[in-house]
């Protein structure tokens, strides 16, 4: 009995607060890896440099994620977490983990773009290069808001629904812009020659991809707070 009351007036119990905590300092990696993808995105004048320096810094905060993710995993195979959870915090710290992966990978693209350049369609990409922007900026502030529910989900289950229904709110707008970027690249495939073409694919699906893990990691901490009784 005095576990169910410490459970219903402390909801989280010691080694959940640790786990929710590590998480937010990794979706807190994730938010700086996309802030950096905004600006090798934003920065019309970027040079070889630039990327290069943005790219090394993403890089390494997908490195420091990578420690942190190994550390959660240990922690869960040491039973830090009751084991009716422990595959559930398993995929979200999966889900929080690839957005910094997709953003290394998009990094990684961009820069590969900027020291060999495909073919110019000017008026193209200017406009692609914005809703790109546009894009990233959407993941950005979804992985803002599921840095508040991790820190919410604890102590406030009202507040935590209403952060996962904005993080949803904002998947699906941008699902939208995703969506009408294909249509561009699609209408405009006479313009761009196959590198182009297939480059502009790839990267608005590994940006909308970032969209669709802060929403699997949204719905993720929902259940699991739901589990706990939260």
């Amino acid at each position: 009995m005095n576990q169910v009351v410490r459970r219903v007036k402390n909801f989280f119990q010691p080694g959940e607060k640790e786990a929710f905590s590590r998480i937010e300092e990794l979706a807190r990696l994730g938010e700086e890896s996309l802030e950096l993808l905004v600006k090798i995105l934003s920065g019309t004048k970027n040079g070889v440099a630039d990327v290069d320096s943005y790219t090394a810094r993403i890089s390494a905060l997908e490195k420091e994620g990578d420690l942190i993710t190994q550390s959660l995993e240990e922690s869960l195979g040491r039973g830090a977490i009751i084991a009716s959870l422990s595959n559930d915090f398993e995929r979200l710290v999966d889900s929080v983990d690839s957005i910094l992966d997709r953003a290394h990978s998009l990094s990684r693209q961009l820069r590969r773009v900027t020291r060999r350049p495909l073919r110019q369609a000017k008026e193209f990409d200017t406009a692609f290069r914005k809703e790109q922007v546009r894009l990233i900026e959407i993941g950005q502030s979804q992985v803002k808001v599921l840095r508040r529910l991790l820190v919410a989900a604890g102590s406030d289950r009202a507040r935590a629904v209403g952060l996962a229904h904005e993080i949803e709110r904002l998947e699906e707008q941008g699902d939208d812009v995703k969506d009408g970027m294909l249509d561009e690249i699609y209408g405009s495939w006479e313009k761009l020659d196959f590198a182009s073409f297939h480059n502009h694919i790839q990267t608005t699906i590994e940006a909308d991809d970032i969209l669709d893990l802060c929403e699997d990691a949204s719905d993720l901490v929902i259940a699991v707070t739901k589990a706990l009784g939260a």
